[in-house]
């Protein structure tokens, strides 16, 4: 009978689509660790298999920002999608080299790492994979335009607060954090400097540069070409 009964309440969330389109479920079910890119301390999400009102169970564990309110979860056509009390949507994530990588409705960049034992993503990636020369999983990351390859999870999140970098190629620095305000200056590839924190702004991740005597400028953490994410500069020097 419990068997049956859980069955009944999985159900509504095993959408029907071709097998590759698709994780099951379970293979997001267990413990997260959280990457904000910012100074918030230890945080961890879970995701659990049984459901309530509607929706698969979620709790955060010392999470900050959306994710305090997450209280639920659904799988969605290219990951999972989390949800507050009311259902609300407060975060939507993809498979991205072995992690969950996503955007919070407070326009943050968060990386979810699988800390046990999550397998997910296989049959498509593989797929992916395959189909690309160079053996690199190209459809569902954030790229370096130095490679040509997906960037390291944990150079993906802007940094929230002082940072030494490093400038994969030339980066604008601009007087504002709109994107049409004048450039001041401008990094070379392979260039190391130090970004004072990056907020979210209506523009998406601006990071402030400091240089000279007290000037300071923006410069951007990601940038699209031809259809494809790349970012702007490595969270390390």
């Amino acid at each position: 009978m419990r068997i049956r009964h859980a069955l009944a309440v999985l159900a509504p969330f095993m959408i029907a689509g071709p097998a590759f389109a698709q994780d099951h479920p379970s293979a997001y079910v267990g413990s997260w660790e959280v990457e904000t890119g910012s100074a918030i301390g230890k945080c961890s999400v879970e995701l659990k298999g049984t459901a309530f009102a509607g929706k698969l169970s979620a709790r955060s564990i010392m999470c900050l920002g959306p994710l305090g309110f997450l209280n639920g979860w659904t799988p969605s056509r290219d990951g999972v999608t989390l949800l507050d009390l009311s259902g609300r949507e407060i975060g939507s994530f993809g498979p991205s080299r072995g992690n969950l990588v996503g955007r919070l409705s407070d326009g943050s960049i968060v990386t979810m790492r699988p800390t046990s034992g999550q397998r997910f993503g296989g049959r498509r990636n593989d797929d992916r994979r395959r189909s690309d020369r160079d053996g690199n999983d190209r459809a569902d990351c954030y790229m370096r335009e130095d490679t040509g390859r997906c960037a390291d999870p944990s150079d993906i999140p802007p940094p929230r607060e002082r940072r030494l970098v490093r400038s994969i190629g030339p980066l604008n620095v601009r007087s504002q954090e709109d994107m049409s305000s004048p450039v001041v200056t401008q990094t070379e590839a392979g260039e190391c400097f130090t970004v004072h924190g990056c907020r979210d702004t209506k523009w998406g991740p601006r990071c402030e540069v400091r240089w000279g005597k007290n000037q300071t400028g923006y410069t951007i953490k990601y940038f699209e070409r031809n259809g494809k994410n790349y970012i702007g500069f490595l969270n390390r020097c």
